[in-house]
Parts: C-alpha cells; sequence; structure tokens
C-alpha cells in the first residue's frame, strides 16, 4: 500500500532534482556558491499546488517557476553592499548579481510556454513588492520594536500570499505566511548562536539599545537574541494554533514544524547555553 507521505517526498525530491539541473550553470558555479534551495518554501507551494486545478505537468513547471523567484530574489540578498577594493571580489558581487537576473529569467520563460500571462504579472508585483519592503526593513531606522518584526513578516509573506490569492486558496495565506515568518525566525536563531553580529542581531540592538553600527558586544548580542527568542516563543504558539485548525495542513507540516523547532530552536538554544 502506498504511503501517502512517501509519495509526497518523492514527488517533491523529483521537482529539486530539476531546480538543480537548472541551477547547475558551469560558468557561475566556478565563482558563486551552488544557490540554496529552501525546503520549507519547496514544501509548502507544493502542498498549495496540490490543490490548484492544475494539469500535472503544468502543475510541475508552476511549482518550479514559483521556486525559481525566491532562489532568485534569496540569490539577489547575498550581495555585499560593502566597499571592495578586490578584484575577486568584484567579480564574484557582479556575477551574484546576474546569477539572480538569471534565475529570475527562467520563472519567466517557464510560464511563458503555458502563455500564463497572469501568473507572470503576479510574480512580478510580488517581486517588486518585495524588493521595496526589503528596501524599507534595511533603510528605516525604527524607534520600536514591533514594526522590525512586523516588517520581517511582510517580508516573507508577499510572495506566498500572492500565490495563495492568484489560485483562490485563502485556506493557505495565513498558514504560508506565518509558518515561512516562523522558519525565517528560527534561522536567524540558528545564524545568531554561530554569529553574534548578525544583520537581524544588530536591528534589534539598534532599535532597543541605541547601538549604531558598531560591532555588538557579548552582553549587547544576548540583549538582542533574547528579544528574537520572545518574539520565536509567540510566533510558535500562534503557529500551533494554525496547526490544529487546518487538519489538512496538519498532516503535512506538523513533524516538518517539529523537527525544524527542535533542530533550529531548542536543541540550538540549550547548546549555546551550555556552551
Amino acid at each position: 500500500m502506498t504511503n501517502p507521505k512517501e509519495t509526497t517526498h518523492k514527488k517533491i525530491a523529483g521537482v529539486r532534482d530539476m531546480l538543480q539541473s537548472r541551477l547547475s550553470h558551469s560558468y557561475l558555479l566556478r565563482f558563486i556558491d551552488f544557490p540554496v534551495i529552501d525546503e520549507e518554501k519547496l514544501y509548502v507551494f507544493y502542498g498549495m499546488l496540490e490543490q490548484a486545478k492544475l494539469e500535472h505537468k503544468r502543475k510541475q513547471d508552476t511549482l518550479l517557476s514559483i521556486m525559481l523567484v525566491q532562489i532568485a530574489l534569496d540569490t539577489h540578498d547575498l550581495i555585499s553592499l560593502e566597499e571592495i577594493d578586490n578584484e575577486g571580489d568584484r567579480k564574484n558581487r557582479q556575477l551574484t548579481v546576474l546569477a539572480g537576473d538569471y534565475f529570475s529569467s527562467m520563472y519567466y520563460h517557464l510560464l511563458s510556454k503555458w502563455e500564463d500571462n497572469e501568473l507572470i504579472r503576479t510574480l512580478s508585483e510580488a517581486i517588486q513588492e518585495i524588493n521595496e519592503a526589503k528596501m524599507s526593513f534595511y533603510q528605516t531606522e525604527y524607534s520600536t520594536i514591533e514594526p522590525v518584526f512586523d516588517n520581517l513578516k511582510e517580508i516573507e509573506s508577499i510572495l506566498v500570499r500572492k500565490v495563495a490569492e492568484h489560485y483562490g486558496l485563502t485556506n493557505w495565506k495565513s498558514f504560508g505566511s506565518h509558518y515561512f515568518y516562523m522558519n525565517r525566525l528560527l534561522t536567524e536563531r540558528k545564524q545568531g548562536i554561530i554569529q553574534s553580529g548578525t544583520f537581524m542581531l544588530q536591528k534589534i540592538a539598534s532599535t532597543l539599545l541605541s547601538v549604531k553600527g558598531a560591532k555588538l558586544s557579548t552582553n549587547q548580542a544576548s540583549k538582542a537574541k533574547i528579544v528574537l527568542d520572545s518574539y520565536i516563543a509567540y510566533a510558535k504558539k500562534e503557529m500551533d494554533q494554525l496547526l490544529q485548525q487546518h487538519s489538512e495542513l496538519h498532516q503535512l507540516f506538523q513533524e516538518r514544524f517539529e523537527y525544524n523547532w527542535g533542530i533550529k530552536g531548542i536543541q540550538e538554544k540549550k547548546m549555546a547555553e551550555e556552551g
């Protein structure tokens, strides 16, 4: 008897393989790291499109297109804005910009084959809104901490919200938005354990502790992590409630959520405290 979870994992693995094949540009990979495929977003968009009324091949190309948009956005996030005087670093930055543009062009090519102009427009609007939200997030000097996390959640929610609205999948809007936000917070926490001077911790410290551009002290980083942990704890409570409200989502994502919470949250926090 076929196990539905195993079938889902195999289908997603197949999409992941297709993505990796499309991303394997030999020249670019001589100079930049292989693009990261966000597993959680792949699973969420797969789950969404399983409920969309599309034929198999079109559904597959649509999922590839959405993930290529996400990968293009993530690639552009890697671009350093610091001054560089090394020719190798300069070439790396130029190629990272080109790589993001190249990955973005792939989604347009895939959807053009289906003459899916409406989805092309939806994804283009999402890219524009995300870039505007990121610019606001990076450049704004906040006076209170709540808008910092509100804006972070907005950045994480735009693409999934736009896709859900496009296909009329209203039950995925709040779930997908919060799931992506939760995983972003856990990723920020993981990076904060490895490196105390992450942008998010700097943002928290500059808002609450008036730290401007300087490297965070151990005490300042610890205070920023306490604030981040409080938002993670609150977001987890909301995530638990959402998973219980949607049984069809609960089955697909409960195990993944608990796994990520354990790996990125509790276990690493304990390791840091014990270390």
